[in-house]
């Protein structure tokens, strides 16, 4: 049994590139007490990896689900069936894989309320999650199953002739981070479309998963599929090793602490509201880095915001707006300050709402600070544009706190709220 200096088994995930991977921190909530990331470059250094069996347990992901198989003592006959390995367990000392992912799909498919059977499904994608999705249909009685792909008898022009789809499976890394505000389909086009599951978790809310709750129609995204994944990987490691597993009861709660850890704070609101002097008091309260998108507009651009808007005017400024938002919104587990105007654009909006809760900080417009402010330089154009913008602030804003100069006192309701 491969163990680290403290006597304990190691585990980790592998991968080719593993940045922003989040299975350390579910796995370390399930109770895993060593779990590391590794990342190799190619399938000969996968090879020597295996072969080292310096871990107890791996979990395996891009690219080498299927390239791992034939290097393994035995694989599981769902593992067979679907061709991807993503969980390898040390039993007796033999490597076996096992493929969690089919488990960890249903679960959340059901959690959703999006039931397969007698259904008509279209699997967007043909990689090794595409063969998940389409043996989960299998198992789960749906009618019909069609897959799209971009050369593919059915792709991304000619699928709308499907009329009668009813669920739409999304394998495509469409509308991920950073590149969340595409979708890979128009699912308006599907009149009978009744859910929408998308693999992607980052943004926790992609753009095809808002656009199905836009339609009135049931989604999620993959997060509780990759936490409920762990969860099994973690009892194959446990159980190999005689210990307690972890109940199903857990899964829900693990993906809550990881979503909330993860999410970041926006604040929006009127100029002069004092959402920066906010944003880091509760960044320090809550252990976190801060953004101010103005400050990082002003340091991009190497000017001052009254000296943008003179120079380049209002339309320039929100050009620069867009890719400061976008750009802090893209990260995960911030405190982000925005610009007044900022929740003005639909795109930007949905970063925000993508990876945040919005927090609105309304202050009295005749209390709003106007030095320095462009749009707003006196108390009477502070109230009309308030008043303009007011339904749009409403609209995206998860949690409305006063600003009534008690800062504190702002910072702990806004802790409160999220809690």
């Amino acid at each position: 049994m491969s163990r680290a200096r403290d006597g304990k088994s190691k585990y980790c995930v592998i991968g080719k590139s593993l940045p922003h991977t989040l299975s350390p921190e579910i796995h370390m909530a399930f109770g895993r007490e060593v779990y590391d990331v590794c990342e190799f470059a190619d399938t000969q250094e996968l090879h020597a990896f295996v072969e080292s069996r310096e871990y107890a347990g791996y979990n395996v992901t891009i690219p080498y689900k299927r390239d791992i198989m034939p290097m393994l003592d035995e694989v599981s006959e769902e593992a067979a069936a679907i061709g991807a390995v993503n969980t390898v367990v040390t039993e007796g000392g033999r490597l076996v894989g096992y493929n969690t992912d089919v488990e960890g799909m249903r679960y959340a498919l059901s959690a959703a309320g999006i039931d397969l059977s007698e259904k008509n499904v279209l699997i967007l994608g043909s990689g090794g999650t595409c063969q998940t999705a389409k043996y989960v249909c299998g198992i789960s009685g749906a009618a019909s199953v069609n897959m799209v792909s971009r050369s593919g008898i059915i792709n991304y022009d000619n699928c709308y002739n499907l009329t009668d789809v009813q669920v739409v499976i999304n394998t495509t890394p469409v509308g991920m981070m950073p590149h969340a505000y595409e979708v890979p389909i128009d699912l308006c086009r599907f009149e009978k479309l009744e859910g929408v599951f998308d693999c992607v978790y980052n943004p926790f809310e992609t753009l095809l998963v808002k656009t199905a709750r836009k339609l009135g129609v049931k989604a999620a995204n993959g997060l509780l599929m990759l936490v409920e994944q762990a969860r099994l990987a973690h009892n194959l490691y446990q159980r190999a090793n005689g210990l307690a597993e972890c109940d199903e009861s857990m899964t829900l709660n693990v993906a809550a602490r990881v979503e909330n850890a993860r999410r970041n704070v926006v604040l929006v609101g009127m100029a002069g509201s004092g959402k920066s002097v906010i944003g880091k008091r509760l960044a320090k309260a809550m252990g976190r880095e801060f953004v101010d998108t103005d400050c990082e507009i002003e340091k991009s651009e190497g000017m001052s915001i009254p000296d943008i808007f003179a120079e380049h005017g209002e339309e320039y400024f929100r050009a620069a707006e867009r890719n400061a938002v976008e750009s802090a919104c893209t990260r995960l587990g911030l405190v982000i300050a925005t610009g007044g105007g900022a929740v003005l654009d639909e795109r930007n909006a949905f970063f925000m709402k993508a990876n945040g809760v919005c927090v609105l900080i309304y202050r009295n417009p005749e209390e709003l600070a106007t030095k320095g402010r462009p749009l707003s330089s006196d108390i009477d154009k502070a109230k009309r544009l308030y008043e303009q913008r007011k339904p749009i602030y409403e609209a995206v804003a998860d949690i409305t706190v006063f600003n009534n100069s008690d800062i504190d006192n702002a910072v702990e309701k806004i802790l409160n709220e999220i809690e």
